[in-house]
């Protein structure tokens, strides 16, 4: 068979990532709907014929790259098929294995990874598009630890706020509410836990599970643990908008690459993956209106204001705190104002069509529980309990004590530490990498050697990004105009700003999490980018080459480590069931 030039190969995949370019949502969604209905979310699902599915989907994605690689020259025929007995022949003794293991999450993770590799080995050479090819291997293989999370987690594990489907509150009842009687609450919001929230999450959920249990004919707790595949498709989403922003702003190569890394990697969204509250939903809409906001501002007109207006007001409508991205929208909708004095009116009807779509969409469920029920439009109930603070402000947030520190994991006194976490500042650091309930005993022999580096290696890392904000924003020769960079700034410190009086307001331990910050790490993802394009520019001093590269291998172990981690929990997860 005639081989294939290299760059006819490299010509035909820039092709299919032209269609990847135009429906990159629509075909991730289908791909994770299939992944369903392989696995309903759950490794536990995955048995008997459908192990099958996924052993033959782990053998024959290496073979097709390896045959790639024979026509592209890479191999001679020999070679090829010296490595393809080598392949199926391990393939099937590792599949007998697959079949009767009990951590299938840990196998397929492995099985998309190798594949991720290979096609990552099968485009080099290709400079033309190496950002491409290298962009396309991080989304796999985040996409990879974050299926293998999904797979191994519950849809009751490390949730916030969730409870159960059969009980009386929590985002879980709320959604089974709809569920079975088709309808919006229309009783008073405070009768039940979470029902306070409005319903675009609960309703989409809602949707999903119905489709699946009642029109599929899935069986009522797999249709349930389905869900999380919903979540996983919000967080791959995230991944694709930050690619879609760093490209925005011209980065390219490393600038564009690592911070993309950075962000697709990091726990927090891992974590989110498997939440089935409304978290992950809001975050990806604010993370979405960021976007839209950068392009209204290059090109200002109708058409590009449109979409921040449904993605804010879409987004409040999953959770109030989307909001919080407003004051810096607000202030690029102000600059333009003001750039263009002898443009008013076009201006002023471009706002008037934003409030008239924005506002009706993101307060119309806190207006009607304000006139009917009587709540507050930004009501949050009180937490209370062993949860509560009773500490001054000084203390809360300077008290850098070494007990702060040991362990890296948030302290509640009812899992035995000595007191329950009251530092801001410092809890953020431990829930954005292990959420509230990861401890010392999702550790071998209960170590916590890995968590402990991977914690301190963060905490440099996020001081950084800090440091690289205000740095950026005084620094005029950036890729990002200052307008851009008032829009970064005012969000971060707008979110930062919200997020401190809501910790004060509701004095409680659960109220310091990470999950209302995550679309903060689009910013920080942005500034990263700023930081590389400063360091490795043409010119730069050999002071600066070498903080790029130690910049670039903080980065990449912070990678290995999130993914490690998250390996070494679902290990350990399986394994203390097995002691139980």
């Amino acid at each position: 068979m005639a081989s294939i030039s290299n760059n006819n190969f490299f010509n035909k995949l820039g092709r299919l990532y032209s269609v990847l370019g135009k429906h990159p949502f629509l075909i991730s969604f289908l791909i994770v709907v299939v992944f369903t209905f392989f696995s309903f979310g759950a490794q536990e699902y995955i048995s008997g014929a459908y192990r099958i599915v996924w052993s033959v989907m782990g053998i024959s994605a290496p073979a097709v790259i390896l045959y790639l690689c024979y026509r592209t020259d890479r191999f001679d025929l020999k070679k090829l098929a010296f490595s393809e007995a080598v392949l199926i022949s391990i393939g099937l003794l590792l599949s007998h294995f697959f079949l009767e293991t009990n951590r299938a999450a840990l196998w397929i993770f492995f099985g998309f990874a190798l594949s991720g590799i290979m096609f990552w080995f099968l485009t080099l050479g290709d400079k033309e598009r190496s950002d491409l090819h290298n962009a396309l291997t991080i989304m796999v293989l985040s996409f990879s630890i974050k299926f293998c999370y999904v797979l191994y987690t519950g849809k009751y594990v490390r949730q916030n706020d969730v409870w159960f489907f059969d009980d009386g509150g929590g985002h879980a009842s709320y959604i089974e509410y709809l569920i079975q009687n088709k309808h919006l609450p229309d009783f008073n919001p405070l009768e039940r836990w979470q029902y306070y929230h409005p319903p675009l999450h609960h309703t989409i959920s809602a949707a999903w599970i119905s489709f699946f249990e009642n029109v599929l004919g899935v069986s009522h707790d797999a249709a349930r643990e389905s869900l999380q595949m919903l979540m996983l498709f919000y967080s791959a989403a995230a991944v694709i908008i930050v690619y879609k922003l760093l490209k925005f702003f011209n980065f390219s190569g490393k600038s564009l690459l690592i911070p993309l890394a950075l962000f697709a990697f990091h726990p927090a969204y891992i974590l989110s993956s498997g939440s089935i509250n409304n978290d992950q939903l809001a975050a990806l809409m604010t993370v979405l209106t960021m976007l839209f906001t950068v392009r209204w501002f290059k090109q200002p007109d109708t058409k590009h204001i449109i979409p921040i207006a449904l993605s804010i007001g879409f987004g409040m409508m999953a959770k109030l705190n989307v909001g919080t991205i407003a004051p810096a929208v607000a202030v690029l909708f102000l600059i333009q104002f003001v750039r263009n004095a002898d443009k008013l009116k076009k201006f002023f009807f471009q706002y008037i069509v934003f409030g008239v779509i924005c506002v009706p969409l993101a307060l119309w469920w806190q207006i009607k529980n304000k006139i009917v029920w009587g709540l507050s439009i930004t009501y949050v109930p009180n937490v209370g309990g062993n949860q509560e603070i009773e500490m001054g402000i000084f203390e809360r947030l300077f008290d850098l004590s070494p007990k702060q520190f040991s362990p890296v994991f948030i302290n509640w006194l009812d899992h035995g530490s000595d007191f329950t976490e009251y530092n801001p500042n410092v809890a953020i650091l431990k829930n954005s990498l292990f959420g509230e309930s990861i401890r010392e005993q999702n550790f071998p022999g209960g170590n916590t050697v890995l968590p402990t580096v991977f914690f301190w290696l963060a905490t440099v890392l996020a001081l950084i990004g800090v440091a690289a904000i205000v740095f950026f924003f005084f620094k005029k020769d950036t890729k990002l105009e200052m307008p851009y960079k008032v829009f970064l700034g005012v969000f971060w410190a707008f979110d930062m700003y919200y997020f401190y009086v809501f910790c004060y307001t509701y004095s409680a331990t659960c109220t310091m999490n990470f999950r209302y910050l995550t679309p903060l790490l689009a910013v920080s993802a942005v500034e990263y980018a700023m930081l590389f394009d400063h360091l490795d520019r043409e010119g730069s001093s050999t002071v600066k080459r070498v903080m790029s590269k130690a910049l670039t291998v903080g980065v990449v172990l912070f990678c290995v480590l999130s993914v490690v981690t998250y390996l070494t929990v679902g290990y350990m997860e399986v394994f203390q069931e097995k002691i139980i």
